[in-house]
């Protein structure tokens, strides 16, 4: 038994069982992937109870707890069973879902489910999520730089997005979520003690919080446009921070049914505290961590008004779109994205058209399948549509360097240039709320 069969294989014993007929079931999923079951019906006998709890311990092993509670046995089982019962009825979905896809099991009747999780809920929660403000003018654009795989260019492209704003007189504000593997204070030369993971756990233990942004020296004449709020010192004592980070959701226990999680709570604080700073930024640019971690789910599902997808060719970076994607659509109220084939060979190279038309079919068939909907669905050739890759090519002198200023040409490449335009072009705000 694995743990992607335990409940598919569960829900068929007990559909097969004889209180199949008039029962209905709840599935308990605790933090290490065990079930334990709970029943809905008064009319139970022990010995039906006792042959499903059987059948239940041969097919899933030790994935299975027992035994089984039901609302018709006396006393204490009985009791606690009524309770799981309305627990996962007020708190939880009304059917039992395949995790991601969002599809119910095929059977009968709909299930009930409380499923306790450590992480990822910010990728595995249902129903759509927004960023802590309306894209309105007057206040900032949120832009979320996000990829599957690091390596690929992500800090870089957000830290030229910031620097051909800046040039043109917009003010913006860089926020450094990649926790765990920090850079963009060091980046752009605007390290300080205090940072966003030191924001966060002073908000787990109090409620409130503070934090002052630095300007980013290594931008030379544009310093002050660009306020870097870097992830904080690295030290011993940073790593004793990064283990306070909670994710967890408390909702079920919570007066107001609220989903969020402690850190999420923060980051949402935090992006309230920086909105309201002086010089008021007008673009708030995050630097995401890769992969699927829960500081990258927070950053791409409810903060940001936009998101920017950076992958190379490669099935590896197709594979993690694909998921990203699917996620995001489902997650967000209102999902608009860039999406960005990187590390792209020069025009030159005999290889690259050949690579950026795989790229962009790659592209466009996950956004057929997991972002557009209905009848009306663009072509694959569309220029303007959000399947449409924008490519960022390879460039040596950008692998490695010292000081950023040394690379200001390399940053206002045409590519780069293109990039920052279509992150205006969808920030564009709506009119300002009444």
């Amino acid at each position: 038994m694995t743990f992607d069969k335990v409940i598919p294989e569960l829900v068929a014993i007990c559909e097969r069982s004889s209180l199949a007929a008039a029962a209905e079931f709840c599935v308990v999923r605790d933090p290490r992937g065990r079930v334990r079951l709970a029943v809905k019906f008064d009319e139970a006998q022990p010995a039906e109870l006792d042959s499903l709890k059987a059948a239940l311990e041969a097919a899933l092993g030790r994935y299975f707890v027992g035994p089984i509670i039901a609302t018709g046995l006396p006393g204490e089982s009985g009791k606690l069973a009524k309770q799981v019962i309305a627990l996962a009825t007020v708190f939880d979905t009304s059917e039992i879902k395949q995790a991601i896809t969002g599809e119910p099991l095929r059977v009968a009747r709909a299930w009930k489910k409380l499923e306790a999780r450590l992480s990822k809920l910010a990728w595995l929660d249902e129903g759509p999520v927004k960023p802590p403000w309306p894209l309105v003018a007057q206040r900032p654009r949120i832009v979320t730089f996000y990829s599957f795989k690091g390596g690929v260019g992500r800090t870089t492209a957000m830290a030229a997005t910031a620097w051909q704003l800046a040039e043109e007189g917009r003010q913006v504000a860089v926020l450094d979520l990649d926790l765990e593997a920090p850079g963009v204070g060091a980046l752009l030369a605007a390290d300080s003690d205090r940072g966003v993971l030191d924001f966060i756990v002073d908000h787990l233990a109090t409620g409130a919080a503070e934090i002052d942004p630095v300007p980013a020296a290594g931008l030379g004449p544009q310093a002050e446009k660009v306020q870097v709020y870097g992830a904080g010192r690295l030290s011993p004592e940073y790593l004793e921070k990064l283990a306070r980070l909670d994710f967890t959701s408390h909702a079920a226990w919570s007066s107001t049914g609220a989903r969020q999680s402690p850190v999420s709570e923060a980051l949402q604080a935090l992006l309230k505290k920086v909105a309201t700073s002086e010089p008021a930024p007008e673009y708030i640019l995050i630097d995401s961590r890769a992969g699927l971690h829960d500081l990258s789910g927070l950053s791409l599902h409810s903060l940001a008004h936009v998101d920017v997808f950076l992958a190379a060719a490669g099935e590896q970076g197709y594979r993690g779109l694909d998921l990203t994607l699917r996620v995001a659509a489902k997650r967000k109220a209102d999902f608009t994205c860039v999406v960005v084939h990187a590390l792209a060979p020069g025009k030159g190279n005999p290889e690259a058209l050949a690579e950026e038309q795989e790229f962009r079919g790659r592209v466009y068939e996950a956004f057929k399948q997991f972002v557009y909907s209905g009848d009306e669905i663009p072509g694959e050739d569309s220029l303007i549509d959000h399947h449409s890759p924008w490519v960022i090519r390879r460039n040596e002198n950008l692998q490695r360097f010292t000081k950023i200023a040394d690379r200001r040409e390399d940053l206002f490449r045409a590519d780069y240039v293109e990039l920052k335009k279509r992150i205006e072009e969808l920030t564009e705000p709506e009119e300002p709320e009444a």
